[in-house]
């Protein structure tokens, strides 16, 4: 078996490179200190240092060591140092954010409308035009059916079944980023607004689509919910 083989010369602790042992100055070699970073204010020795573990830092599951270390290097002094921690943090939780933000939400109240085709159990078609409402305080879940007469109907539930549904809602669905995650802004990235009018291949295709997508009901969007939550964000 083969010996590994070792990059030749000395180490420097600061940059992370191996020089020839003439960069480094006798006290330097002991230090492993190239003569480059020696002549560097502890300051920059430290960033120096911080960012050449960064750059070499693990992706994979992270020790309770090293997860505390990262989140302290996010709030560097040094902007470089800071910003690169912060970006390889994402990488690593890439949800941290998403989770922290749940654990500041609780809903007052909600109301979603649907006015669109839906599937049954069954795999129909059938349209619903309807509107659901949640009342944190009053515990009240109502549906009110635009196309019968029998209208608007209401259930009060119990404590603990409103506390699991909202719950369910914000920590399961995810309802604060439906925004972003089902991209609700299509005049901001619209994927076929990048189509060039003479790059006709697609447009039978997306005609075809066009007629199968279900029908909306006239002046109204597909659906749309609004939210209040006990911060009085919305």
């Amino acid at each position: 078996m083969p010996k590994k083989k070792h990059p030749h010369g000395h180490y420097c602790k600061i940059c992370g490179e191996y020089k020839a042992n003439e960069k480094f100055s006798g006290k330097g070699h002991a230090a492993h200190i190239c003569k480059v970073c020696s002549r560097l204010s502890a300051a920059e020795k430290a960033a120096a240092m911080d960012m050449n573990r960064l750059m070499s830092f693990p992706m994979r599951r992270l020790s309770d060591s090293e997860k505390k270390w990262l989140q302290a290097k996010m709030h560097d002094k040094s902007p470089e140092v800071a910003d690169t921690a912060r970006e390889i943090y994402n990488v690593c939780f890439p949800y941290a954010e998403r989770n922290a933000m749940k654990k500041q939400l609780i809903i007052n109240t909600l109301s979603f409308e649907l006015h669109t085709e839906v599937y049954d159990g069954y795999g129909d078609t059938e349209m619903a035009d309807r509107r659901f409402t949640i009342d944190r305080k009053s515990r009240v879940l109502t549906m009110t059916d635009f196309q019968t007469e029998s209208g608007e109907q209401s259930v009060t539930l119990e404590g603990w079944q409103m506390a699991k549904l909202l719950r369910y809602i914000v920590h399961t669905l995810e309802i604060f980023m439906w925004e972003q995650d089902y991209c609700l802004n299509p005049d901001e990235d619209d994927f076929f607004t990048d189509i060039p009018p003479e790059e006709d291949i697609y447009v039978d295709n997306l005609e075809e689509k066009e007629k199968a997508l279900p029908r909306e009901l006239e002046g109204r969007p597909f659906w749309q919910v609004r939210v209040e939550y006990s911060n009085h964000t919305t």
